[in-house]
């Protein structure tokens, strides 16, 4: 399957959509992976009901605990 998707620029690109499973904090979850040609990213859904603090310099901590 493809969709369209909106990039960081605000350009418009199609991405070839793939289903998975993974496990996420000890539950398998179903997910939509979209394809593209650059380092994996977290999208927003998964992150749902978790806190995700980044420390802004290189090499920094990057944590996600569920919220209460």
């Amino acid at each position: 399957m493809q969709q369209e998707g909106f990039l960081g620029d605000g350009s418009l690109c199609m991405f070839n959509v793939y289903e998975a499973s993974v496990i996420w904090d000890g539950q398998v979850r179903t997910i939509e992976i979209n394809e593209s040609e650059t380092d994996p990213l977290v999208g927003m859904g998964l992150l749902e009901g978790y806190e995700l603090t980044i420390q802004g310099i290189a090499g920094g901590l990057v944590t996600i605990k569920a919220l209460p």
